[in-house]
């Protein structure tokens, strides 16, 4: 007697993808283990009719990649050495 072997299913991998909730995470930043600086800058006045953004953005590009760094404006924030240097060369001695 012979038996019929089921036969797999073709699955769609596209269409698995967007009816599944799996998606990919990025890897978790390495943190610089280098030195330090303690900087605060001056908050920026509201005059109320917008709000302002209260955070100032650092970018800064070498050859290993882009670092984005955020610096929330009146409260003291340890920052690297280059986000120091490019924050000094922009505001000189208000930091």
């Amino acid at each position: 007697m012979a038996t019929k072997e089921k036969e797999t299913p073709v699955v769609n991998e596209e269409k698995a993808m967007k009816d599944s909730l799996t998606f990919a995470v990025p890897k978790p930043k390495e943190e610089d283990g280098g030195p330090r600086v303690r900087i605060i800058l001056p908050r920026l006045e509201d005059d109320g009719s917008v709000a302002v953004d209260q955070y100032e953005h650092v970018t800064l590009a070498n050859e290993k990649g882009e670092e984005h760094t955020r610096i929330l404006r009146g409260e003291f924030v340890d920052v690297t050495v280059p986000v120091y240097m490019a924050l000094k060369e922009r505001y000189g001695k208000q930091i």
